[in-house]
């Protein structure tokens, strides 16, 4: 990968090379290609339809080709396919709004000319944070960010998008989606954690060396009618002790939809109906005392 400025031919850029999110939102305004919000974080809608769907890339640098085709399929459907690699369908823009976060960890690719060459930096905020596993504390910004956007769009389907080996299509086990492989999932990785909070989630592994052609199709195909198998969660109420900062361990819950109150160094934690897995999860694998400094007091069934 050799970054390079690219200002005359930009759907030829993103063929190339790493960009950086400045040069996606100015790119975006400039041509007046759908809407696109935050130069620092961009988000890309395209289509006027009333079903929401989200498409997540961009964790580490190294799905830049990922996250360019994103991008470049945005682009692509405004300027009327000037290059050959499949886009949105009519249909498709007319059912669905498709918001587009193509890099869900922006620092790596904003500072490409400095860390080329140095993996330890590919997957990690600008404090240091792997982005992908930070679902659970939310301590990067970009992770709180991600976070609330998931929430303010309340999507449909989440269709998230990473580099593998091999192409596969999954769901985490919590909510089966048509007749994809499930995989048993996470609340801290941002692939799995939001079907803990009700938003039935498809992950899509993409071969490395995949084309830009074939990362496409897999996307357009992707985003069609399907049925929902959730899986049942028994409802529970927690009172934890706080041994740490119970101001921001409250605080970070409830980002997470769960209804929380303090009474004195105790925490006394309930779920929405959205995040009923997220605290069953959190209490029956003992992560909320593995993430966050509490201690488990009492466990009530509701």
């Amino acid at each position: 990968m050799k970054s390079v400025p690219f200002t005359g031919e930009p759907l030829k850029a993103l063929l190339t090379d790493v960009v950086t999110p400045k040069y996606v939102y100015s790119l975006m305004n400039s041509l007046k290609c759908g809407s696109v919000t935050n130069s620092e974080f961009p988000v890309l809608t395209i289509g006027t339809g009333t079903r929401q769907v989200l498409l997540i890339a961009g964790f580490s640098i190294n799905d830049y080709r990922i996250s360019n085709t994103l991008v470049y399929m945005v682009l692509n459907k405004c300027m009327n396919h000037v290059y050959p690699i499949p886009t949105f369908s009519a249909s498709q823009l007319g059912n669905w709004s498709i918001r587009i976060i193509p890099m869900a960890n922006p620092w790596p690719f904003s500072s490409w000319d400095i860390i080329r060459g140095k993996s330890g930096f590919y997957a990690i905020d600008d404090e240091g944070i792997p982005v992908r596993y930070d679902a659970l504390t939310l301590r990067s910004r970009y992770s709180v960010k991600l976070h609330n956007i998931v929430h303010e769009v309340n999507p449909e389907l989440i269709i998230m998008l990473i580099g593998s080996d091999k192409w596969s299509i999954t769901t985490p086990e919590l909510i089966r989606i048509n007749d994809y492989n499930t995989e048993k999932p996470d609340p801290a990785d941002f692939m799995h954690h939001f079907s803990y909070e009700n938003y039935p989630t498809i992950i899509l592994s993409i071969p490395k060396d995949a084309e830009m052609r074939e990362i496409a199709n897999e996307v357009v195909r992707l985003i069609k009618e399907y049925n929902v198998k959730p899986r049942d969660a028994k409802p529970l109420e927690v009172v934890v002790k706080v041994h740490g900062d119970i101001d921001n361990i409250s605080n970070v819950l409830k980002l997470h939809g769960l209804l929380v109150s303090a009474d004195g160094d105790k925490l006394i934690i309930k779920a929405s109906n959205r995040s009923q897995s997220l605290l069953n999860a959190l209490v029956d694998n003992g992560l909320i005392e593995y993430y966050f400094d509490v201690e488990i007091s009492e466990i009530h069934l509701q």
